[in-house]
């Protein structure tokens, strides 16, 4: 009797791609757009988030200030200064909360998280089972290209056989490969901002500890910024102009 071995070649019937395949990738596509709409229904009005955005616009207003001075005469530049630093009335000069806020002491920035590891959590589980119960042990499709055994694993989930050639795919290893591969899609059907990157939130599940070191501290960015406003030399481009253009002849 034969023994499928490395070099054969598998004749997959037509029947798998209409199927098996297309209605995995549909399915995904559809929950795709769905896991979207909820979040954005679950998604909370989140104030800290909408001050930080303002504090970070106007440290980026003052850095354009300070990177494109050359550009402004004397007076316009002053006023642009006094109005970011000038004693009793600059914007960086307000008061503003000091310290990066902690996100394990924020109920709405916890609940959000929550929300998400759900949409996250209950489609995928709901997915896996779906795919395992009805498609266990089916070979999808068989990439164009040569692959070391290191894939075997990652592309083979539920197909335990040691001979069969690692470019071959099973039905689980395509539903990974889909739902991290499609993200271009999505994003082309959703909109950047609209598409729930689950890459993101299984680092957030693993390692929210980490998050403190890369939280916004407003009081500090505006105290940097306004020193270094205090340190700009300004010199217009205009101001020796005549001199530069007689010299040019």
């Amino acid at each position: 009797r034969g023994v499928c071995n490395m070099t054969d070649e598998l004749v997959l019937d037509p029947k798998i791609r209409n199927w098996v395949l297309l209605p995995i990738l549909l399915v995904m596509i559809l929950v795709q757009i769905g896991r979207s709409w909820v979040q954005v229904l679950l998604k909370g009005n989140s104030s800290g988030a909408n001050e930080n955005v303002k504090h970070m616009q106007l440290l980026s207003r003052s850095a354009k200030l300070r990177a494109n001075n050359r550009l402004l005469t004397p007076v316009a530049f002053n006023m642009r200064l006094d109005y970011f630093s000038k004693k009793g009335g600059g914007k960086l000069r307000q008061k503003v909360a000091g310290g990066a806020p902690n996100p394990m002491q924020n109920p709405e920035g916890m609940m959000d998280m929550m929300k998400g590891n759900l949409t996250m959590m209950i489609p995928n589980i709901v997915m896996m089972g779906w795919i395992s119960y009805f498609f266990s042990g089916f070979v999808l499709v068989k990439v164009p290209f040569m692959l070391t055994e290191g894939f075997k694993q990652m592309l083979q989930r539920g197909v335990e056989l040691q001979t069969l050639d690692v470019s071959y795919v099973s039905s689980l290893s395509w539903y990974f490969l889909v739902m991290f591969g499609l993200r271009g899609l999505f994003t082309l059907i959703l909109g950047e901002n609209s598409v729930p990157d689950d890459t993101k939130m299984m680092q957030q599940q693993m390692g929210m500890g980490g998050a403190n070191a890369m939280q916004f501290d407003p009081k500090k960015a505006y105290k940097a910024e306004k020193t270094a406003l205090k340190y700009v030399e300004h010199n217009c481009v205009i101001d020796d102009a005549e001199e530069k253009f007689l010299n040019s002849k």
